[in-house]
């Protein structure tokens, strides 16, 4: 999936999406920190190469909540295309370059429409999904356009995120819009994947744009609604796509 990170101000997706910077010292929708004494420290940066951002709606919760979403706490890899979203608005990046954030707060579409867009919608750039991360001075390149996907959190992410107010406290809807359940670090092991039926899936009805509609394991719908169709983004899953 695609997103743009913005490392001025915000981070912006779809299945790409934007990256970009903020910084304003607060404990964020997802309670990392205090009131009293505003974010937690290592929210400016848990360890090299892992970050943490300011999700748009559909990243930080899909149902609308603006404390703590179901997203809270989940965290993405974003690789770098290099790419600003405009000509006027960033350099970009290097690209091919990764990094890991997790999300601990919201960039909600309210004063930030250019930006931030709402839960299947697109910001001014086209992007279904945006990233902001927490930070005093550039990090990954200047808004740059990433590749991004749910993975697993490092366990030091982990940590810090059990300190978080909102630890335990997420709404139900646990994956947002798009996006699948990283679910476990691959194993090492050398032993062959066990067989998998190639019957397709039981679900009935129909999935809504960017929602999951295949995969190995997969039981829910496996048709998209019109003009979407269901395309394969690997073996284990499937997305509805116009």
């Amino acid at each position: 999936m695609k997103a743009a990170l913005f490392i001025t101000s915000t981070i912006v997706g779809a299945a790409s999406a934007f990256k970009a910077r903020y910084y304003d010292g607060q404990e964020g929708a997802c309670g990392c920190g205090s009131s009293s004494s505003g974010a937690a420290s290592w929210q400016l940066g848990i360890s090299s190469g892992v970050y943490t951002a300011a999700g748009s709606q559909a990243l930080y919760d899909t149902a609308g909540a603006s404390w703590c979403g179901a997203g809270c706490g989940k965290c993405y890899k974003l690789t770098s295309t290099g790419q600003a979203p405009c000509s006027t608005c960033g350099t970009g990046g290097v690209a091919g370059q990764s990094i890991i954030v997790m999300v601990t707060n919201l960039c909600p579409n309210n004063g930030n429409a250019q930006w931030c867009p709402t839960v299947g919608g697109t910001n001014q750039y086209g992007y279904s999904y945006h990233f902001d991360i927490m930070a005093k001075t550039p990090v990954f390149g200047d808004n740059v356009v990433v590749d991004f996907e749910p993975v697993v959190c490092p366990g030091q992410a982990t940590s810090d995120w059990e300190t978080c107010l909102c630890i335990d406290m997420q709404e139900t809807d646990t994956t947002p819009v798009g996006l699948g359940d990283p679910g476990s670090p691959p194993s090492s092991s050398s032993s062959p994947p066990p067989a998998t039926s190639s019957t397709p899936p039981s679900g009935g009805g129909t999935q809504v744009l960017f929602g999951q509609c295949g995969g190995i394991g997969w039981t829910g719908p496996t048709t998209c609604q019109p003009p979407a169709t269901c395309k394969a983004q690997n073996q284990w899953y499937s997305q509805c796509l116009n």
